[in-house]
């Protein structure tokens, strides 16, 4: 474990952000890849040595270059250059590669937020576990743009239904596919979040996950990727007249949610902060566990100033808790306040002016 402790503004989340962007090739902060540059650079770069259980020694280097000079445009988009020991790659071939799991404040949202960050939450770590899962989340993404545009088409006068029959095919078969992978993934977390959530509160409360769709036959349970393909066509057979008046498609994976209760209760609902913060650090620290069992290695687990949201308690627990499981990177503004595990592998840095230096350990 190692902990990272100065005041804000010293670069402890980019630290953070920049392990994240060598391990996936994204940022966790920000679409627009142009901010990760430095203000007045037109360069920059991450460069990461890994050991791997699995792959041996590692080098990946990300780098970013402005496409725009207009000072205006700074923030915008980036063209990115991969390579992993030397050689180009592509953001897909990052998948699995050097697997991480992220904590920001933020992540609280994934409780409390809309439907459309639950959703995230599991799509990214999907798309960072597997290529074809990747894949298939960017084709029904497309279909469902173009069909989208295709309905108000239709609605304006400029279309007919018919039209929509290849595109629902295509949107059926790549959600189908969704589908199944999200169904499959979540009864294994919820297989890791319930005791991860139990041991950070030291209590008997039970943390469960069900995946929520609110369209067609919900009281139908699919199980393969052809059953949910086919669970799918029928609802856009039945609700396409609806779909033309608004201008978009109403139902599939897209429009889905993931319900998070405690004790039965919806915690985004009824749930106290306490409860809300403790839960998303579980479906985090249960992520963890879960990858760590189907890549075959832990995770880095990179948590971003979180033990400031959690009591004296709850904190001491998960820090217990993670010291022994991996690398676990960890800031923090205020050390003393924190309880460091006594163990010999935790080690202190203080961060200033984007600088870290070993104080301990």
């Amino acid at each position: 474990m190692h902990i990272f402790a100065g005041a804000n503004a010293q670069g402890k989340t980019n630290l953070l952000e920049a392990v994240y962007l060598s391990a996936t090739g994204r940022s966790p902060r920000t679409n627009q890849e142009g901010e990760m540059i430095a203000w007045g650079e037109e360069i920059g770069r991450v460069t990461a040595d890994y050991l791997s259980e699995r792959r041996g020694s590692l080098t990946v280097e990300v780098s970013l270059g402005r496409k725009s000079t207009d000072p205006e445009r700074q923030g915008g988009s980036a063209q990115k250059r991969i390579k992993v020991n030397g050689a180009v790659r592509s953001l897909a071939d990052l998948a699995g590669v050097v697997p991480v799991v992220l904590f920001l404040v933020d992540d609280l949202e994934i409780i409390r937020g809309e439907p459309a960050r639950r959703r995230a939450f599991l799509d990214n770590d999907l798309a960072a576990m597997s290529r074809t899962y990747a894949w298939a989340l960017r084709q029904y993404t497309r279909v469902v743009d173009q069909r989208n545009r295709l309905l108000k088409d239709i609605r304006d006068g400029m279309g007919d239904a018919e039209s929509l029959l290849p595109w629902n095919a295509q949107m059926a078969a790549f959600g189908g596919r969704l589908l199944e992978v999200r169904t499959r993934f979540l009864a294994d977390l919820n297989a890791e979040t319930g005791p991860v959530y139990q041991g950070l509160t030291a209590s008997a409360q039970q943390l469960s996950l069900t995946y929520r769709r609110e369209w067609g036959d919900t009281a139908a349970t699919p199980t393969t990727r052809d059953e949910f393909a086919e669970l799918l066509a029928a609802a856009l057979e039945e609700v396409w007249p609806e779909e033309i008046r608004r201008g978009s498609s109403l139902v599939g994976p897209h429009r889905d949610d993931l319900l998070i209760r405690v004790d039965g209760r919806d915690i985004r609902l009824y749930g106290s902060q306490g409860e809300q913060r403790t839960g998303a650090l579980a479906l985090r620290v249960a992520e963890f566990a879960l990858l760590n069992r189907l890549l075959g290695e832990p995770p880095v687990l990179l948590l971003d100033d979180i033990l400031s949201e959690l009591d004296r308690t709850r904190r001491a627990a998960l820090l217990a808790h993670l010291a022994p499981l991996a690398q676990v990177i960890v800031t923090t503004t205020d050390v003393d306040a924190i309880g460091l595990p006594a163990r010999a592998d935790v080690h202190l840095y203080q961060v200033a002016e984007g600088k870290a230096e070993a104080i301990s350990g």
